[in-house]
């Protein structure tokens, strides 16, 4: 009898553990969204050119339009990314 009230005991302690746990606040932050090849490539572009990222000017722009082409920095960029799934 007296192992039938420990386990009892011990069955209320834990369901009061789960229905305290279930009302903690949980982290609910999302993790930003997987960059696309073209933000990789500008990016790697405004490092290597010793741009800002957020310098979108005319000028920079064209310059990446015009030079920056399966650089070496850009494809060592895309070798290292892992496997996008489908």
């Amino acid at each position: 009898m007296k192992d039938i009230i420990r386990l009892s005991i011990f069955g209320f302690g834990i369901a009061g553990l789960m229905a305290v746990a279930c009302y903690l606040p949980s982290n609910t932050e999302q993790l930003p969204a997987a960059l696309t090849s073209d933000e990789i490539s500008w990016i790697e572009f405004c490092k290597a050119r010793g741009h800002d990222i957020h310098d979108s000017s005319d000028e920079t722009v064209e310059e990446f339009l015009n030079t920056w082409v399966g650089s070496a920095e850009e494809q060592r960029v895309f070798n290292n990314l892992p496997a996008m799934e489908d």
